[in-house]
């Protein structure tokens, strides 16, 4: 069940829903799609899909017909695309009248305009056979492309960027040792690296987002009578605490550099500080999760990702030390473990669910001199 309909269930169990207000609470929380919803829906999401395929067809066209265009061509074909789309960014940013109004158009073309660029960098680098390593292409594209995203503030953008600088990265450590760091020692720092990035990156994300989260907005539900005991205010009996979905993404992210960090050094003999190094990351990174996710505010997802990350850690470190014999027990332990670890994974996510529709759904009674 949503939470707007778990919503309206606990004002009716206690009361402070009338009956024949349960339709316009309804329509006013968004659990009936009004024809405009779905419109609106269906604009931004036929306006999204076309832009990406516009810019795909623009790669796949130059690369179907390599052998049959020339240097020249396949640069003019590129370049035209880059300014005619950064021309019509700026006529719409500077035209007051569609400033606002086409707002995401403007954020797709920079986005189109940042997929055309790495285009670009990889059709020099292929014609011209530069000879440059491949992490220099992701971060040259990502270096240009920065004022763009900085300009946008579109997600979807942000994402682009922060896997840019994630390939550019790994794809520097493959090629590339650190500094001052014995070679037996590279990968676990490397791998270090990349978590800390991506924690980073999760922690701006949820402070970017946090004041961006949209608030039903005051209104009681009855609004032809009011009676002196109590008029319920929307925004105290719901507030939309779900994340941003590109928060989401970057959680995956950094759940999956992080837990392979904790469970990398269960498959070497490394030295114990960089395995103390590795658990005591991926331990502070168990913790700010829990506490931003469980005691700030509860979302379910980033809290699975944690029981993930966590039933993973466990389950390899523990296989390390059972299956050293390859003994029949040690698997059976195992899935004893998995079973167990996984059911009191689910007991407490369906607690957490229990304790945040708690937390949304306790009505707030205002008096008559409030009003």
């Amino acid at each position: 069940m949503s939470q707007p309909k778990r919503t309206i269930e606990h004002l009716l169990k206690h009361g402070a829903l009338p009956i024949s207000r349960v339709d316009a609470a309804a329509t006013h929380l968004g659990i009936y799609p009004t024809k405009q919803t779905w419109l609106a829906f269906f604009d931004k999401a036929l306006l999204i899909i076309g832009a990406v395929a516009l810019v795909l067809s623009l790669v796949f066209f130059i690369a179907y017909n390599w052998q049959n265009m020339g240097k020249m061509g396949k640069f003019a074909l590129v370049e035209g695309a880059l300014v005619i789309t950064i021309a019509l960014y700026v006529g719409l940013h500077f035209t007051r009248r569609f400033r606002q109004r086409f707002q995401l158009i403007r954020q797709l073309l920079l986005l189109i305009a940042s997929i055309i660029t790495g285009s670009l960098l990889a059709l020099f680098g292929q014609i011209y056979q530069t000879g440059a390593d491949t992490w220099q292409l992701f971060f040259t594209w990502a270096l240009l492309i920065t004022p763009w995203v900085m300009i946008a503030r579109f997600p979807a953008l942000w994402l682009l960027w922060l896997g840019l600088i994630n390939t550019c990265l790994m794809l520097y450590f493959d090629v590339t040792s650190l500094p001052f760091i014995d070679d037996g020692l590279q990968h676990y720092f490397q791998v270090a690296i990349l978590s800390l990035l991506n924690l980073i990156a999760l922690s701006g994300w949820l402070s970017v987002f946090d004041h961006q989260r949209a608030t039903f907005s005051s209104h009681p539900f009855d609004t032809t009578t009011h009676n002196s005991n109590a008029a319920i205010s929307i925004t105290s009996v719901q507030k939309a605490s779900s994340l941003h979905w590109s928060t989401y993404v970057v959680g995956f992210l950094s759940t999956c550099f992080v837990t392979y960090l904790a469970t990398i050094s269960a498959f070497d003999d490394g030295p114990i500080f960089v395995t103390l190094m590795s658990i005591t990351l991926w331990l502070g990174w168990c913790g700010f999760m829990l506490w931003h996710f469980y005691q700030r505010r509860v979302d379910l997802l980033m809290l699975t990702y944690l029981a993930f990350s966590l039933i993973t850690g466990v389950m390899v470190w523990v296989g390390r030390w059972l299956l050293d014999d390859s003994n029949a027990a040690g698997y059976l332990i195992l899935a004893l473990l998995l079973i167990g670890m996984s059911s009191a994974a689910v007991i407490w996510l369906r607690n957490a669910a229990h304790l945040d529709r708690g937390n949304k759904t306790q009505p707030v009674r205002r008096g008559a001199d409030d009003e």
